[in-house]
C-alpha cells in the first residue's frame, strides 16, 4: 500500500524510516528541514506509519460498518 499514490512512491511496509529517508522524502516536497527538525518529526511520522497501519487493517474486515450507510 502507498502512502501517496500521485506523487511519492513510499511504501508503509518499507522498514525502518531513517532520517536520510525522510530527508529525502521531506525534499522531494520542497521542504528544506534541519537534521534536529528531522529527528524531531522522525517518532510523530513513525507514529503516524502505524496509525495507517491500524486503518488499513481494520479496512480489509469481511463485515461493513453500518454507519456508513445511516442517511439522515
Amino acid at each position: 500500500m502507498l502512502v501517496n499514490a500521485d506523487a511519492s512512491r513510499y511504501s508503509l511496509a518499507m522498514e525502518p524510516l531513517t532520517l536520510e529517508t525522510l530527508g529525502a522524502l521531506a525534499r522531494e516536497r520542497g521542504l528544506r528541514l534541519t537534521e534536529p527538525e528531522l529527528a524531531g518529526l522522525l517518532p510523530l511520522v513513525e507514529a503516524g506509519r502505524a496509525l495507517i497501519g491500524g486503518l488499513d487493517a481494520l479496512l480489509e474486515r469481511d463485515d461493513e460498518p453500518a454507519g456508513h450507510f445511516h442517511i439522515l
